[in-house]
């Protein structure tokens, strides 16, 4: 079986994609196999390696090592293909679907990775684009929107970029009306209206460099986690960010009149506003989306020691 790598070269610390490539030759060099190193040359190129390689019908490992961004391209492009096992090297600012796993070092060992196991687990539909990890519309969205331009400062992490991105944002409009509609585990479909800060859907449980957004999410069990936040009022955001960025927002007795949490398979959400959507850091403007599960739609790599959570 052939390893493909898919290298974004703009991912993390300087050189990183080069020391990877390096560190690449060398295993193979060692170990042997036949291996094709591929760096990715604009935005959504790695979508198009990835389809290209999928849809060849050859069966095939095919590596990513960049950040999620890059991983969310390579996702998009291999979806629903059996021929295909996607396996992870964290090399980006945040690595946040690696989190759910535990810690991402064990992702940048070559011999654990080629040990691994695959295992199938879901990803999500959108109506601007697939994601494997976190899709959300609202503020936490806009965030995620102007945290790219702070991710290109000189020794802004992953993390901090968000939090720049957060202070920034919350001089402005934190809330929009929103009306949801979600169809629950069950079948049964809920509505939900009125001023919401953001609407979430899961299928891991970490983005924005280190926020527990969904900390009870599952990646193979065929459903998405819902959570919705309405408007707070300006003296409680302070307290807010920090339950909200440990996971323990979903369970707070003290958060109960605005958080709504459920899990089930599709939500669409309508506002008269235009918003910003987000899929895995790739972000759009809608003022409609809908999100919904693909159950095992990809086939994953997980390296020795690792599982699912």
């Amino acid at each position: 079986m052939r390893d493909i790598y898919i290298i974004n070269p703009m991912a993390g610390k300087r050189d990183a994609a080069l020391n990877f490539m390096e560190r690449a030759k060398a295993w193979h060099k060692e170990n042997g196999g036949e291996y094709e190193l591929h760096l990715t040359q604009r935005a959504g190129h790695g979508e198009e390696l990835a389809r290209m390689y999928a849809e060849s019908g050859e069966e095939l490992r095919l590596w990513v090592a960049g950040g999620d961004g890059t991983i969310n391209e390579v996702v998009c492009g291999v979806a629903n293909h059996e021929n295909v096992s996607v396996g992870i090297f964290p090399c980006g600012s945040g690595n946040d679907f690696v989190r759910s796993f535990g810690p991402k070092e064990i992702f940048l060992n070559f011999e654990k990775q080629n040990r691994g196991t695959t295992v199938k687990i879901d990803l999500i539909r959108s109506e601007h684009g697939g994601a494997a990890n976190i899709c959300s519309i609202g503020f936490d969205a806009k965030v995620a929107n102007e945290m790219t331009y702070y991710k290109g400062l000189p020794g802004v992490t992953g993390e901090s970029a968000y939090i720049l991105s957060l202070a920034k944002c919350l001089f402005g409009k934190i809330s929009d009306p929103m009306t949801v509609r979600l169809w629950n585990e069950k079948g049964e479909e809920e509505t939900y209206s009125g001023e919401f800060v953001f609407t979430l859907a899961a299928n891991a449980r970490w983005y924005g460099g280190g926020f527990l957004g969904a900390p009870k999410a599952v990646l193979n069990d065929g459903l998405l986690d819902f959570v919705l936040i309405r408007k707070p009022a300006m003296y409680r955001i302070p307290g807010l960010i920090p339950v909200y960025k440990s996971g323990k927002h979903l369970d707070n007795e003290k958060l109960k009149d605005i958080v709504i949490y459920t899990r089930g398979t599709k939500i669409e959400i309508e506002s008269d506003r235009e918003l910003i959507s987000n899929m895995d850091g790739n972000c759009v403007k809608a003022s409609h989306e809908c999100f919904s599960v693909m159950p095992g739609a990809l086939r994953l790599i997980l390296p020795e020691g690792v599982s699912l959570p």
